[in-house]
């Protein structure tokens, strides 16, 4: 299983390519729904990872996204801070421990 970042930030696309993460930088986040449909056809691609900007762009699709099985479809903190408030961090640790904090 691979992982796919679709990222509107370079810092998190170098960051996660450093870990090994193939990804793409999206000019235009119209091309967010586009991109997803693309490398939803990889069978060999098991998560999705997305930054807040790009799910912003998908809005309402996202969750019709998130439906399906496979890939799965996860939003990261990206390196903007003016979209990772510290609500959103404490609720991607409490998604991803299962524990409130």
């Amino acid at each position: 299983m691979k992982f796919y970042l679709l990222s509107s930030d370079a810092d998190t696309l170098v960051g996660l390519r450093l870990a090994g993460i193939q990804g793409k930088l999206l000019q235009k986040n119209e091309d967010a729904l586009l991109q997803i449909e693309k490398i939803s056809e990889d069978k060999d691609v098991g998560m999705i990872l997305i930054t807040p900007a790009v799910a912003k762009a998908l809005g309402s699709s996202l969750t019709e996204l998130k439906k399906k099985n496979l890939p799965l479809i996860t939003e990261i903190p990206d390196s903007n801070p003016q979209n990772n408030s510290a609500d959103n961090v404490t609720d991607y640790i409490r998604n991803a421990v299962g524990i409130k904090i």
